[in-house]
């Protein structure tokens, strides 16, 4: 009868700790989604871009300098220069109403392409 109670008493703490942990871990889940949509990378000058920013996000504005479209991939090139110097920014989804000599801010990671550093873009916006 002791055993008993003592196995039933185990089981029950088993069950509770599996519920705590299972909350805890979806908790935790829901506050790392929330800090990735908020937490905006810092936004730097094209001039400070080198090979240590590689496959980091980064925040980039400055001016369309030049618009190419790839329609047959679904891919644009936009150049653009903050007056520290220009950079390439890749898009895998074109945008349409752009145009040269608009200022637009480009939020997305530095990588490496023909020993040229550009900006693989995740968002444009507009300005």
């Amino acid at each position: 009868m002791l055993i008993k109670s003592f196995l039933l008493r185990i089981s029950m703490n088993n069950q509770t700790l599996l519920k705590i942990s299972l909350i805890i871990a979806i908790i935790g889940i829901i506050i790392l989604l929330l800090l990735a949509n908020t937490i905006q990378p810092t936004q730097i000058k094209i001039k400070n871009i080198d090979e240590s920013l590689l496959n980091q996000k980064i925040e980039i504005k400055g001016e369309i300098q030049s618009i190419k479209t790839y329609k047959e991939s679904n891919f644009q090139i936009i150049t653009i220069n903050d007056f520290t110097g220009k950079i390439d920014i890749t898009l895998d989804k074109p945008i349409i109403n752009i145009t040269k000599n608009q200022t637009i801010i480009a939020i997305g990671k530095v990588t490496e392409y023909k020993d040229n550093l550009e900006i693989q873009a995740d968002k444009i916006i507009l300005n």
